[in-house]
């Protein structure tokens, strides 16, 4: 341990990271506490406790809703984003060619794309917040101006939020958006911790215990998930010359991740969740539609109930982890490089048996990361029957799991490095 932190403080440029992300984070939290007038705090602060769509974008915005800041949105809009281009590399031929075909500048002008689309998708989202706070009475009912004024606001720090992002994952270690979400359900938790001392009663001692039980064995199991890996055996085929000339054999193997998604599929799930919710209840406060209003009333208050709530959220994860996973591990790629540096994998042909190969594997131990992954994000809402509050994201699997990730990535690149 003395030698590793003796080797970290002797290395500048790990120096230089970890000091990227401490300043952009610093930031951030700086942008977070910049408020937007004419707010009730109070107001906000039941609503963030009852709804789970203010929750949801609270914890994505780094805690920038709870002070009605010009980052309150933060990287929801974004992460919105990414999930529409991510399908449209399935759908479209033209951008999946351009995301696995033309390597590093095809991915940069992708990530420009969704960087552009992030505005729009930005403004939208601004003023449906700002629509639904005033309806809810949190906000007064602004001028057409000030309310501009307020969405230009916003727009600009999600703008601004995800430019500290992507410095972070540029300058820093890491991913600068997980580090965001990361930094969201970490501030939230001394604040709940505080909750649960002042509301502590003798019937909540089993609950307590628990629940902390329950957290501690999820850390272990997602930090397993993460760890875990299926190692695929490659035999690499060296020809020398001269004396003692001929084919030698290299053999080494390729580590396939038992969970390859890590947490994108859970907060790709719940950002689908938290927009399908706003929708149902835009739908609920039409006046005068009739079915539509009915309709929209009846789903808004059924998909209050925890278990209800569950089973698309499960859905939802389920679809993204198989949908994701092709896309980090592109077999068919890695089986041409593997042909083209003359690897094979004993008892498998190269090239396209080798992808099937591949494919075949990739889509066994998904089916362990899928169940993982769909336990985490549904289970808390089954057992506590709610989906009210930010408690049940910041502390749960879904936030565990976050949080687990972010410092294991952060461990293995600091080591990388160091080593």
């Amino acid at each position: 341990m003395f030698k590793g932190l003796k080797a970290f403080f002797s290395d500048p440029v790990l120096l230089k990271r970890y000091a990227a992300v401490i300043i952009g984070l610093a930031i951030f939290r700086l942008i977070a506490s910049v408020p937007i007038p004419q707010i009730d705090q109070s107001t906000i602060s039941a609503l963030l406790h009852q709804n789970q769509i203010l929750g949801a974008f609270n914890i994505f915005s780094g805690g920038g809703l709870s002070n009605f800041s010009i980052a309150m949105l933060g990287v929801f809009p974004y992460i919105t984003v990414s999930i529409v281009v991510q399908l449209l590399t399935v759908v479209s031929t033209k951008i999946h060619s351009l995301y696995h075909e033309e390597g590093e500048i095809g991915r940069k002008k992708i990530g420009q794309w969704t960087r552009i689309i992030t505005v729009p998708v930005a403004t939208v989202n601004a003023i449906g917040i700002l629509y639904y706070l005033q309806t809810q009475g949190a906000i007064t009912n602004l001028p057409i101006p000030d309310f501009a004024l307020s969405v230009l606001f916003i727009v600009a720090g999600t703008v601004l939020t995800m430019w500290i992002g992507e410095l972070i994952t540029e300058f820093g270690v890491g991913n600068g958006i997980s580090f965001i979400i990361f930094a969201g359900i970490v501030i939230n938790i001394p604040t709940l911790i505080t909750q649960m001392i002042t509301t502590y009663s003798p019937a909540l001692v089993v609950s307590y215990v628990l629940g902390a039980v329950g957290i501690l064995i999820g850390c272990m199991v997602a930090v397993w998930m993460n760890e875990a890996d299926r190692p695929i055996p490659i035999t690499y085929a060296r020809y020398g010359i001269g004396y003692g000339s001929g084919e030698r054999r290299a053999k080494t193997y390729i580590p396939i991740k038992v969970n390859p998604v890590g947490v994108l599929s859970i907060i790709f799930a719940l950002t689908v969740m938290a927009f399908f919710q706003y929708g149902f209840k835009f739908l609920g406060g039409l006046e005068g539609w009739g079915v539509v209003q009915a309709l929209g009333t009846h789903i808004d208050v059924l998909l209050a109930d925890g278990f209800y709530y569950a089973i698309p959220v499960a859905l939802l994860t389920l679809f993204f982890t198989y949908f994701h996973a092709p896309i980090v591990f592109n077999t068919k790629k890695i089986a041409e490089n593997l042909q083209n540096q003359g690897a094979f994998i004993p008892g498998v042909r190269p090239g396209e048996e080798t992808e099937v190969y591949f494919k075949k594997v990739l889509k066994h131990i998904l089916l362990y990361a899928a169940v993982f992954l769909v336990a985490v994000a549904a289970l808390p809402y089954i057992i506590t029957g709610s989906t009210t509050g930010t408690f049940i994201f910041a502390i749960s699997g879904t936030g565990a799991l976050i949080i687990v990730h972010v410092i294991l990535d952060v461990c293995r690149k600091t080591k990388e490095r160091i080593s």
